[in-house]
């Protein structure tokens, strides 16, 4: 009895090891192909890659799934609400702001994100110096004047 239940665990075991080599056989061949599909695409697509860095750069900025859509379609889109910088680790409001990607004017291999004509990293940064100046602008108290004695 104890026998048999331990030839039967074996068993069970050594099955278990076979199907797990298998599936791991299975994912690999399947994480080449589509790295192969990725590669040929990249070639015949030169704005592949930057599709992708866009749409990853879209969901990282705050955008939900049918406004990046709308990105890198290449369709602009009007957006009011917060808006995160990684750079600056903070958020930032914006309210009917245009967005679009386009072409970068420096390098014409590679695209942008902008923000009402101005891309989306300078616009943050105007954003951060516009709240460091308020900041750092002492607030003076007004000054109570003596006032009229009747």
């Amino acid at each position: 009895m104890q026998a048999d239940h331990s030839r039967e665990i074996r068993e069970m075991q050594q099955k278990h090891g076979r199907e797990i080599a298998d599936k791991d056989t299975r994912h690999k061949q399947e994480i080449s192909f589509l790295k192969t599909v990725i590669a040929r695409a990249a070639a015949w697509f030169p704005y592949f890659r930057e599709m992708l860095r866009i749409e990853n750069l879209c969901r990282l900025v705050g955008f939900d799934e049918r406004q990046t859509a709308t990105l890198v379609k290449g369709k602009p889109l009007e957006y009011t609400g917060e808006l995160y910088s990684e750079e600056h680790g903070r958020k930032f409001t914006t309210e009917r702001a245009g967005f679009q990607v386009l072409k970068d004017p420096t390098d014409g291999t590679k695209l942008v994100l902008v923000i009402d004509r101005k891309p989306i990293a300078e616009w943050f940064k105007e954003q951060f110096e516009k709240l460091r100046q308020n900041i750092r602008r002492p607030i003076q108290p007004q000054r109570k004047g003596k006032g009229f004695k009747l």
